[in-house]
């Protein structure tokens, strides 16, 4: 693939893989915004067994995001 020259190839993002990436991002910036980045961490630990949410497959890494979604807003309330 031809990049521009304004660009490097390291700035390039799949189109596919962007929205998921930013979703993901943006969970865990409103994680850490209600101090529940313990119970993140609790979660993947013992329930999934890694330390990094992108060591779980694309479908496990939505189950997660789910919930850990649903638990945001319930904590958040």
């Amino acid at each position: 693939m031809q990049m521009s020259p304004y660009f490097s190839s390291a700035d390039y993002i799949h189109e596919h893989v962007q929205p998921e990436d930013k979703s993901l991002a943006d969970l865990k910036r409103e994680v850490d915004k209600h101090n529940l980045s313990e119970m993140w961490d609790m979660i993947l630990t013992l329930d999934y067994e890694v330390n990094n949410v992108r060591e779980l497959s694309r479908e496990t890494r939505e189950e997660f995001c789910g919930i850990v979604s649903l638990l945001l807003k319930a904590f958040s309330k």
